[in-house]
Order: structure tokens, then C-alpha cells, then sequence
């Protein structure tokens, strides 16, 4: 029992040293410190997220307006690949009423390769596609509808 007494005297002794009062007060304050320092974090996160969302955002735009940059590149190309096809037809018709049947006959032959080529470009048009997508989906109605009776 005394050296209980003696452990409680020496905690009192303990409790009323200003060192160890110090000590807890700068713990408080650091704890205080480290407290406003996490809100700051989060805060900083929270407007690196926005910033992040923001950027997104734009990059989404950027991406839309690429997108009708190519499609608006594809048309051109579509509408000069359909000049070329249809020069190279009228020259080759033209050479082979002059007689230059092996000239017509090349003339025609890349009259040919520019068709396939606008047929190509065609078909990747975002126009296009949206419509035989139309047509797909028209023709599943379709065929589910005849599986279905």
C-alpha cells in the first residue's frame, strides 16, 4: 500500500511539473496545427479535383470539335476523289472515241481506283454510318419480329 501512495505522489508530482504542462499544451497546439493543415489538404484536393473535372470537360470539347474537323475532311475528300473519278471517266470516254483504246482502258482503270476510293470514304462518313446503323437496327426489329410469330 505505500508504494501506492508513493506511485500516486510522484504522478501528482508529475502532473503539476509546468514542464509536463507544457508539454501537453504544445501537443494541443501541434494536434491544432495538424488539423489545419488536413482541412487546407483537403480543400487543395478537392480544387485539384474540380481543376481535373474542368480539364475533362474541355478535353471532351476539343474532341467534339476534332471530330467535325475530320468529318468536315472527309466530305472534302469525298468530293475530290468524285471530280477525279468522274475527270478520269470523261477523259478515257473522250480517248476512246479518239481511237486510244489503251489509254481509255488506263484512264478507266483509275477512274475505277477513285470510285472504290469515294465509295470507301463514303462509307466512313458519320452520316453514313448513322444511317446503316438506322438500317441495322430496322432490319433486327424485322428479323426479331419474324422469330418472335
Amino acid at each position: 500500500m505505500r508504494s501506492d501512495i508513493e506511485n500516486v505522489r510522484q504522478m501528482v508530482g508529475l502532473l503539476g511539473d509546468e514542464g509536463f504542462v507544457d508539454a501537453l499544451k504544445n501537443a494541443e497546439n501541434l494536434v491544432g496545427d495538424v488539423e489545419e493543415t488536413l482541412k487546407r489538404v483537403e480543400e487543395v484536393e478537392d480544387e485539384a479535383n474540380e481543376a481535373v473535372q474542368e480539364a475533362n470537360q474541355a478535353l471532351h470539347a476539343v474532341d467534339a470539335r476534332l471530330k467535325k474537323v475530320d468529318d468536315t475532311i472527309s466530305l472534302i475528300e469525298a468530293k475530290i476523289e468524285a471530280g477525279f473519278s468522274l475527270g478520269f471517266f470523261f477523259f478515257a470516254f473522250s480517248q476512246w472515241s479518239e481511237g486510244n483504246v489503251v489509254l481509255a482502258i488506263a484512264l478507266a482503270f483509275m477512274g475505277l481506283l477513285g470510285a472504290s476510293s469515294l465509295i470507301r470514304t463514303i462509307l466512313n462518313m458519320p452520316q453514313v454510318r448513322r444511317l446503316r446503323d438506322m438500317g441495322d437496327y430496322a432490319t433486327d426489329q424485322i428479323w426479331d419480329e419474324d422469330w418472335d410469330n
